[in-house]
């Protein structure tokens, strides 16, 4: 198993325990550069992707694409298993 940061443990944690797995939205006091720091880590280790969000849905925004659409995180299968989860086989 890898080696993750309290907080990439926690952003994954909580993301496998969403509907979709989502990441967002990220623990309380996690914002501005050390936020985009760790997701951009996350994202560069396969761990998180950034997808695009559906606003009608309500889907929490990572960032806004400034089109008038935004994305949003969600764990991927690597992330689960770098926790421990195995990914459901739909």
């Amino acid at each position: 198993m890898p080696k993750l940061t309290d907080t990439q443990s926690i952003i994954l944690s909580r993301a496998a325990s969403r509907p979709g797995n989502v990441a967002m939205p990220l623990p309380n006091g996690l914002a501005g550069a050390a936020a985009n720091m760790a997701v951009s880590k996350m994202i560069e280790r396969g761990w998180l992707e950034e997808v695009d969000a559906n606003l009608g849905r309500g889907d929490p925004l990572w960032r806004e694409t400034g089109d008038g659409h935004g994305t949003t995180l969600i764990a991927t299968d690597a992330g689960l298993e770098a926790i421990g989860i195995d990914p459901v086989v739909a």
